[in-house]
């Protein structure tokens, strides 16, 4: 602001100088006058408020700017956050979606071998607790009470099981009683049940499994439990019976034990 007033206080005096040549009768210290002092430093305070308002404007513009900036990079990194979460989640959806068909697949299959070696796998079996019927012992010569017939099917996920021949015949316990044979047996492998007693007795399925030595009843056969994926289902004379193993053995029946995947 000092340069424009002495600037324009020498613009005067170099005019009034001027004047002075031409032979105007005008002062030559125009430092002297008011007037031009005045009309020097208003100039000046104008020029000063339309640098500082174009200072102002400078700043307003790289403020706005540097908004602009910061918000581009914070909506790209939210962008970004959401592309990856979106990816997380369809990866982890479709790890879960895995797990669920292999355990349908596999779920419910506990077999003989995996159970063996895997001495971790423990499974309680109805055939630690047995019937008393399952342990009395017959033979031919006795006058028997009953002697009749049911025929038995296994099928374990869509393959059949067969039941073993001579089973319940010959054991350790009947011939240290003096007999041969237990109540319920077996004389070939077709599923053919005898059921022979000295009293005409009821005799519930799940005796001829004690025998066997094998789990039976409505939590699964065998080593193979019922779960989320896997179903045991028995039928008599293809009728559906939810007995199991009390289900009591009647001469001429047709019985079906199927453990399989659920539909």
């Amino acid at each position: 602001m000092l340069l424009t007033l002495a600037g324009f206080i020498m613009n005067q005096k170099s005019s009034y100088s001027d004047s002075v040549h031409q032979g105007d009768n005008v002062e030559t210290n125009i430092i002297n006058d008011p007037k031009a002092i005045i009309e020097a430093y208003e100039l000046g305070k104008k020029q000063t408020k339309k640098s500082e308002k174009v200072s102002n404007r400078s700043k307003k513009i790289k403020r706005n700017s540097k908004k602009i900036i910061n918000d581009n990079y914070k909506t790209s990194s939210k962008k970004r956050i959401n592309e990856t979460s979106f990816w997380l989640l369809v990866t982890v959806t479709s790890l879960i979606l895995l797990l669920i068909l292999v355990g349908q697949e596999y779920g419910g299959l506990f077999d003989n071998e995996e159970a063996e070696s895997d001495e971790s796998v423990i499974l309680s079996s109805t055939a630690d607790n047995p019937d008393p019927l399952s342990n009395e012992c017959v033979t031919h010569e006795m006058n028997l009470g009953r002697h009749d017939h049911s025929m038995l099917s296994i099928y374990i996920n869509g393959e059949e099981r067969l039941v073993p021949e001579n089973m319940g015949i010959n054991t350790d316990m009947c011939n240290e009683a003096g007999g041969n044979m237990h109540t319920v047996h077996t004389h070939d492998a077709t599923g053919k049940l005898h059921i022979e007693t000295e009293a005409n007795v009821d005799m519930p399925l799940g005796v001829f499994f004690d025998i066997w030595g094998v789990h039976f009843n409505e939590t699964g056969i065998f080593d193979y439990r019922v779960s989320n994926t896997h179903e045991l289902i028995m039928t008599v004379d293809g009728v559906v019976n939810n007995e199991f193993d009390e289900y009591l053995l009647v001469d001429g029946k047709e019985i079906a034990i199927i453990f399989q995947s659920k539909s």
